[in-house]
């Protein structure tokens, strides 16, 4: 079940502009696995890789969990754009003219970092997310935190993920 949640970066000089995550179990011979959740993370090039500690907040409580899998890579994007040329006095009236607007292309790059990690959900966690109010991760680049926010709506499908066991929903 792939899902995105709201983030933010406790430091002003860096942002996260894509978030989310794949929640995943499989259900083999009618044995449920533990729950696992892929973060993937596309911000600043400022944002460091994510560390190996992780929070998850459920309701008041905080457990430490610890990302696997992690991965770091950077992304470059170039945009090009036609834009008007600068026109001259005299520009367009006598010979020559054509009625073809003059046009010059902009360059610009945009370089992204996509941090990505895996957090195994315990039984327990289960557990306590099946009553709860609230859900929220925290994971680090560096010395900064990254916060995702779980809306009460995901909550409620995460919730009916949990207590599914693989029946087919109707």
């Amino acid at each position: 079940m792939d899902m995105d949640h709201e983030a933010k970066v406790d430091n002003p000089n860096k942002s996260v502009y894509s978030y989310g995550g794949q929640y995943a179990k499989e259900i083999k011979n009618g044995v449920i696995s533990q729950i696992t959740l892929i973060i993937r993370i596309q911000g600043s090039e400022t944002l460091a890789a994510l560390g190996p500690e992780a929070y998850i907040k459920i309701d008041r409580k905080s457990t430490k969990l610890f990302l696997s899998d992690s991965n770091y890579s950077t992304n470059q994007v170039t945009v090009r754009t036609q834009v008007p040329a600068n026109m001259g006095p005299g520009i367009g009236f006598g010979y020559g003219y054509s009625a073809v607007p003059a046009t010059s292309t902009r360059t610009s790059t945009l370089t992204t970092n996509i941090l990505s990690g895996k957090l195994t959900f315990t039984k327990e966690m289960e557990n306590d997310i099946l009553s709860a109010k609230s859900l929220q991760y925290r994971l680090y680049s560096a010395n900064d935190a990254i916060d995702l926010f779980v809306s009460d709506s995901q909550l409620e499908i995460i919730q009916k993920f949990i207590k599914n066991r693989g029946e087919v929903q109707k």
